[in-house]
């Protein structure tokens, strides 16, 4: 985590604050919020973890491990967003969308 927090912390993203979160006997957790700018009123969550997610079939009709679908509004999908990277290459889209 202090790797993750040290990268995150490094990219000085415009905005960023975040709270940690431990209750006893879990794992911990961290929620990076980053307040919008330029006239932006749309929120994005961006979700990850940081332990390896096994390869599985979809966990829900239609969608799949690797293949992004767009149902309404909201687009779901896993990748590069996944298993123990999510933190790097999402702040990292934000930071280069952010700018």
């Amino acid at each position: 985590m202090k790797c993750v927090d040290d990268y995150v912390n490094e990219l000085q993203i415009e905005g960023l604050s975040k709270k940690i979160f431990a209750p006893e006997g879990k794992s911990p957790l961290i929620v990076y919020v980053v307040e919008p700018t330029g006239g932006s009123t749309k929120n994005v969550m961006l979700y990850g973890h940081l332990d390896k997610q096994p390869w599985m079939d979809g966990w829900a009709e239609g969608l799949a491990p690797c293949d992004p679908v767009i149902r309404g509004e909201y687009m779901y999908g896993r990748g590069g967003a996944d298993d123990g990277y999510s933190v790097f290459s999402c702040m990292l889209a934000i930071k280069n969308a952010h700018l």
